[in-house]
C-alpha cells in the first residue's frame, strides 16, 4: 500500500509539473502575442509612413538608401513578430485561409533567406526574391494581413452597420486625398479641395473631374486613382471582410450580418464563397477587357498596356476616368468603334450587378452539366437552377432601358451631334451614349452639342442608374421597376403587387418609396444649392450636373472645375450620398431605438 501511495504521489507531482508548465507556457505565449501585436502596429505604421516618403516625395539618394536600410530592419522585426507567436501557438485548424497564409509565409521566408541568409546572390531562383521590390511586396502582404485583423476587431464594436460602411468610405476618401497631394503624384500644384473632389469622384466611381487626369497627375497619381475607383467599385467592406477571411479565417458573425444587410444577401453561410467568386469574376473580366482593348488600339496612346488596364478597370467599375486629355473623345480614339463596343460591354457587366453575373454563371454551368450528362447517357438528372425573379427584373429592365435609350438618342441626335458619322457609327455612338448615361460617365463626343430632349432623356437614365449589387449608382433598376409596377397596380385597383408567381412584400414597396422620395429631395436640395453658388451658369446644365453627381455618372455640361468652392463642396456631398445611398446614410445617423410590438388604431387620410 505504501508503494502504491508513493507511485501515486510521484504521478500526481509529475502531472502537476506538466499542468503548471503548460499554464506558464500559455501565459508566456499570450504575453508574447500581446507584445508582438504592439510591435507589429508600431512597425507597420513606420513602414507605411516610410513607403509614402519613398514613392511620393522627392528625396536625395542618401535618403533613399536610408529608407531601404530601414525597410530591411522593419522586415526582420515584422517577420519575427508576426510568425514567431503563430508558430508557438501551433494553430491546427485547416481551412481555405490557411492556404493563403501558408503562401504568404513561404514567400516572406524566401525573401528572408534570399536577402539575409545567402552570402552571395546566385543567378538562381533565389535571385527572384532578392532586392528591395520583393522586400516591399513581402512587407505589404504581412501588413495587409495584420490590418485586416485590426479592421475585423474594430468591426466588433457595436455600431450601426450603415455607419461603419459610411465611415470606412470617408476614411478611404481622405486617405486618397492625401495620396493625390503627394509631390510625385502630380505635375502641378493641386489644392486640397481639388484633391478631395478627385478622391471622392474616384472612390464614388463618378468620373467628374476638376483637374485633367492626363495632364495633372503623374503615373503614380493615375495608379492611385485606379486603386481608389477599384476599391470604390467593389465596395470597401467587401475588401475588409474578404482579406479578413483570407488572412485570419475568423470573420465574425457580425461581419456576416453587416454584409448580408448591405448587399441584400439571403444566405449568410455562403457569403464568403460569393465574395471569392466576385473577386475572381472581377479579375477575369477586367483582364479580358484589358486584353481586348490592347488588341483594338489603332494609335499610339503612350503606355499602351497601362492605358488598356486603366480603361478596363475604369469601365467595369463604371468610374468614367481616362488617361487621355479629352477622354474617349480624343481624336482617333473617338472613331474606334471596336473600342467603344468593348468599353460598353464592360460598363454593362459592371453595372448589371454581381448577383446577375453569378446567376448567369450558374445557369450556363447547369447547361454544360446537362450537355455532358446527355453525352454520357446518364439517367440521373441535374438539379435545375431555381428561378430568380430579381435577376429577371434586372435583365429585363436593363435591356429595355439600353434599347430605348439607344433609339431615342439616335432619333434626337441623328441630325445633330451624330450628323458627321456614317450609319454604323451613329448606331455605335447611340448605343455607347445610352449605356454610358446610366452610370459610367464616358463620352466620345462633345456633350455641349446635345439637344435639350437628349439632355432630359440622359438625366432620366442617370437617375435610374445601374442595378443592385453593381459598381454603378442611381436609384437602381429594380427600384424603378417596382415603383412603376406599384403605381400601375394601384391604378388597376389591386391590393398586392405580384411579380411572376410571387408577391412583393410591403416592406420592399415602402423601401422603394423612401428611395425615390429621398433621391428627389437630395436632387432638389443640390440643384437649389448650385443655383445659389453658381448664379451665372445655365440652370439646365446645373440640373444635369446635380443628377450626374448624385447618380455617380461622370457626364458633365457645366464643367465643375469652374465652380466656386461652395459649389464643389455641394458636388462632393451629392457624390458621397449618391454612392452610399440615402437610406444607408440616414439609417446610420438616425438608427431605430428598438422594435415596437404595439400598434395604434388605423386612420384613412384624404390625399387627393
Amino acid at each position: 500500500m505504501t508503494g502504491n501511495r508513493t507511485r501515486l504521489s510521484i504521478r500526481e507531482r509529475i502531472y502537476k509539473i506538466i499542468f503548471v508548465a503548460g499554464d506558464r507556457y500559455r501565459s508566456i505565449v499570450r504575453w508574447l502575442d500581446d507584445l508582438s501585436r504592439f510591435i507589429l502596429v508600431v512597425s507597420i505604421s513606420l513602414f507605411l509612413t516610410g513607403f509614402v516618403f519613398y514613392v511620393g516625395f522627392i528625396v536625395s539618394e542618401e535618403s533613399l538608401k536610408s529608407l531601404r536600410a530601414a525597410f530591411r530592419i522593419l522586415f526582420l522585426v515584422i517577420y519575427f513578430a508576426k510568425y514567431l507567436p503563430e508558430l508557438l501557438s501551433a494553430r491546427k485548424k485547416f481551412n481555405a485561409s490557411l492556404i493563403f497564409r501558408a503562401i504568404v509565409f513561404l514567400f516572406c521566408s524566401a525573401v528572408l533567406i534570399s536577402n539575409f541568409g545567402l552570402p552571395e546572390k546566385p543567378a538562381s531562383i533565389w535571385a527572384n526574391f532578392n532586392g528591395i521590390v520583393p522586400l516591399i511586396i513581402a512587407l505589404f502582404l504581412m501588413a495587409v494581413s495584420e490590418i485586416s485583423e485590426l479592421l475585423r476587431r474594430i468591426s466588433t464594436v457595436k455600431i450601426q452597420p450603415a455607419m461603419v460602411f459610411s465611415t470606412i468610405f470617408l476614411l478611404i476618401i481622405f486617405l486618397g486625398t492625401g495620396l493625390l497631394m503627394l509631390p510625385k503624384a502630380h505635375y502641378q500644384d493641386v489644392t486640397f479641395l481639388d484633391a478631395l473632389f478627385t478622391s471622392v469622384s474616384a472612390v464614388c466611381v463618378t468620373g467628374l473631374e476638376v483637374t485633367d487626369t492626363a495632364t495633372s497627375f503623374t503615373m503614380l497619381g493615375q495608379v492611385i486613382l485606379l486603386i481608389l475607383f477599384q476599391m470604390g467599385g467593389l465596395g470597401i467592406m467587401t475588401f475588409t471582410v474578404f482579406f479578413s477571411f483570407i488572412f485570419t479565417s475568423s470573420s465574425s458573425f457580425r461581419d456576416g450580418i453587416l454584409l448580408t444587410e448591405l448587399f441584400s444577401s439571403e444566405s449568410m453561410g455562403s457569403f464568403y464563397r460569393i465574395l471569392a467568386k466576385i473577386f475572381l469574376l472581377t479579375l477575369l473580366t477586367e483582364t479580358a477587357g484589358a486584353l481586348l482593348i490592347y488588341g483594338v488600339l489603332e494609335h499610339d496612346v503612350g503606355e499602351r498596356i497601362f492605358f488598356s488596364v486603366f480603361h478596363s478597370v475604369s469601365a467595369f467599375c463604371n468610374a468614367g476616368f481616362s488617361t487621355l486629355p479629352d477622354g474617349l473623345a480624343t481624336e482617333g480614339i473617338n472613331r474606334n468603334g471596336s473600342l467603344k463596343i468593348i468599353i460598353s460591354v464592360l460598363v454593362i457587366l459592371g453595372g448589371i450587378g454581381f448577383p446577375v453575373l453569378l446567376y448567369v454563371y450558374r445557369y450556363f454551368r447547369h447547361l454544360v452539366l446537362v450537355f455532358f450528362r446527355k453525352i454520357r447517357r446518364r439517367q440521373k438528372p441535374v438539379r435545375p437552377e431555381q428561378r430568380n425573379i430579381p435577376v429577371r427584373i434586372v435583365i429585363g429592365t436593363s435591356a429595355i432601358l439600353i434599347l430605348a435609350g439607344m433609339a431615342l438618342f439616335w432619333f434626337f441626335e441623328k441630325d445633330g451631334s451624330l450628323s458627321g458619322d456614317d450609319s454604323a457609327m451613329k448606331l455605335v455612338d447611340a448605343f455607347f451614349g445610352s449605356v454610358s448615361a446610366r452610370s459610367s460617365g464616358f463620352n466620345t463626343m462633345n456633350v455641349s452639342l446635345w439637344s435639350y430632349p437628349t439632355v432630359f432623356m440622359m438625366m432620366i437614365l442617370m437617375w435610374i442608374g445601374a442595378s443592385p449589387g453593381s459598381t454603378g449608382g442611381g436609384i437602381k433598376t429594380t427600384t424603378f421597376t417596382i415603383a412603376v409596377r406599384s403605381a400601375w397596380n394601384y391604378i388597376r385597383g389591386r391590393e398586392s403587387l405580384r411579380v411572376s408567381n410571387r408577391e412583393v412584400s410591403n416592406d420592399t414597396i415602402r423601401r422603394v418609396l423612401a428611395i425615390v422620395l429621398f433621391s428627389l429631395l437630395f436632387l432638389a436640395a443640390g440643384f437649389m444649392g448650385l443655383m445659389l453658388t453658381e448664379p451665372g451658369k445655365n440652370p439646365v446644365h446645373l440640373l444635369f450636373e446635380t443628377v450626374a453627381a448624385y447618380s455617380t455618372s461622370g457626364l458633365s455640361l457645366a464643367d465643375p472645375s469652374t465652380f466656386s468652392a461652395a459649389g464643389k463642396l455641394i458636388m462632393i456631398l451629392l457624390m458621397f450620398i449618391g454612392r452610399i445611398g440615402p437610406l444607408t446614410l440616414l439609417a446610420g445617423i438616425f438608427s431605430a431605438q428598438g422594435k415596437r410590438y404595439s400598434r395604434y388604431p388605423e386612420i384613412d387620410i384624404v390625399i387627393n
